[in-house]
């Protein structure tokens, strides 16, 4: 599955899927804040679709900008 690639509040994020063994796809995440250095949030969670997993990596990852970024 493609990575997808969305900005929010000046961060780019970058979700994506992997698939395990046992056919699950986990949801991970890079957060990205131009000057410093990426974040990498892998295994957020685990789901039956890879789409799915990668919409919860990217509401995850505004999830974890709304309460980290400096206002």
């Amino acid at each position: 599955m493609t990575p997808l690639q969305t900005h929010h509040r000046g961060f780019r994020l970058l979700a994506s899927a992997k698939q395990t063994e046992d056919g699950l796809h986990a949801a991970n995440i890079i957060i990205e804040e131009p000057g410093c250095r990426a974040r990498t949030f892998s295994d957020l969670d685990y789901f039956y679709d890879g789409i799915d997993a990668v919409k919860y990596a990217t509401v995850w990852g505004r999830i974890w900008i709304e309460t980290n970024a400096r206002a």
